[in-house]
């Protein structure tokens, strides 16, 4: 096995193209709320940004088709130019039509990222190397997401014009970087589990879920409930900076923190799911998820820092605790891709709503209780694990191996 250095020098192109994207592609998603302030009423920006997370669940087979046939990195070059000209909308001049035409634009600049990147690094990676691979990934990820949330502050002061060029040229930078990558090894259209369903019947997928229980369940509430949460913030906050109603530098901090939290803790939540009693570590996980979620929303300070970090700490517990304590009832591995996809798909329908709630709650509530009311039902789902699940469930589950799972999006992808 290669070591992280070597695997890390040896596809340094595409770590960075991944950085790259996301800083750009997570400064566009950010921005799309408070430029839609200028035209249309904010139910209607969430709506539309709702909507365009809709579109891009329902491209998702198609999308895997055409990364099958025309190749990994070909569709990633796509991608990418798609968001340089959703960029060069904004940098032309910012308008209804102009806005509108970047969110279309985005879609497809998002469509290709997440199955494609996965794929091009099941091509490259043997079994063996995945994990650090998928690691590295994560990573410059979450970099590029970091840089994003930091400089939001700063790109909200200057024109679109400006912010638009901006985004022009970290896409472009992006698509450069993709010519200097290796080219696609051997179609690996069995492995990209994340995004796409095996073509089994719906009774079939029904039972899969079902012999997975209670874990897949608890998955799948988590995952969309997970979601509509963040949807939330990433749609409230961008406003809260935009409208000057709290210090900018702080709410920029607090939207990377949430990315932040993972790389800091992953590893050290991974081997705690590995030693100890995942029931306890689901309810104790949910139950922070839930309370410190609610209060993010209640302090626009140095606050919302703490609680976000400790609420992100609280859902990769649980997280992190069920995919282990599925892998442990999973005795076959026979529908791997079927339960990853079915858990992906309400991720990425949570994602649609998210915006849509919070465009609502925004103008109803205002910006702090709309995260308050966008948390509040993650109590449901811990309500749901301790009436049906931990009360009830008969041994504790000890020391079975972590696989290979589904990272938890704290932002858009």
């Amino acid at each position: 096995m290669r070591s992280a250095r070597t695997i890390l020098a040896s596809l340094l192109p595409f770590w960075l193209y991944l950085a790259f994207f996301k800083f750009g592609g997570g400064l566009h998603y950010t921005l799309m709320s408070p430029y839609g302030e200028f035209f249309f009423p904010v139910w209607v920006i969430g709506v539309l940004i709702g909507g365009t997370s809709l579109v891009q669940l329902l491209l998702d087979v198609p999308a895997g088709y055409l990364l099958d046939r025309f190749g990994y990195v070909r569709m990633l070059k796509v991608t990418t130019c798609a968001f340089l000209l959703a960029g060069l909308c904004i940098a032309l001049g910012l308008s209804q039509v102009s806005y509108v035409l970047s969110l279309i634009l985005a879609i497809f600049g998002w469509q290709f990222y997440g199955p494609g990147g996965s794929a091009y690094i099941l091509s490259q990676a043997t079994d063996l190397e995945s994990g650090r691979y998928f690691s590295l990934r994560e990573t410059f990820g979450s970099i590029g997401i970091v840089c994003a949330s930091v400089s939001l502050p700063l790109v909200l002061l200057v024109s679109p014009h400006i912010a638009g060029i901006l985004l022009c040229a970290l896409f472009g930078v992006s698509l450069f970087l993709l010519y200097l990558v290796p080219k696609d090894k051997a179609p690996v259209e069995s492995h990209i589990i994340a995004r796409h369903m095996r073509r089994r019947p719906l009774w079939h997928i029904v039972t899969d879920m079902r012999r997975l229980n209670p874990a897949s369940s608890m998955l799948m509430l988590l995952s969309f409930f997970g979601a509509v949460f963040y949807g939330v913030i990433w749609f409230v906050v961008p406003l809260v900076i935009a409208g000057q109603q709290a210090n900018a530098e702080i709410m920029g901090l607090g939207l990377a923190v949430f990315d932040f939290s993972v790389v800091v803790l992953g590893y050290v939540l991974g081997t705690l799911a590995d030693r100890t009693d995942k029931k306890m570590l689901v309810f104790f996980g949910l139950l922070g998820f839930s309370i410190f979620g609610v209060l993010v929303g209640l302090n626009f300070g140095l606050l919302f820092i703490l609680f976000g970090f400790l609420a992100t700490t609280g859902e990769e517990m649980a997280d992190i605790s069920l995919w282990s304590w599925m892998h442990h009832l999973d005795k076959d591995h026979t529908a791997d891709g079927t339960v990853s996809s079915v858990i992906s798909f309400f991720e990425d329908f949570g994602w649609a709503v998210g915006p849509v709630v919070a465009g609502i709650l925004y103008t109803l509530t205002g910006p702090a209780l709309s995260i308050s009311i966008g948390a509040a039902p993650l109590f449901i789902v811990w309500v749901i694990y301790y009436v049906f699940v931990h009360k009830h469930f008969p041994y504790k589950l000890h020391y079975s191996p972590l696989p290979h799972r589904i990272p938890r999006r704290k932002h858009k992808s």
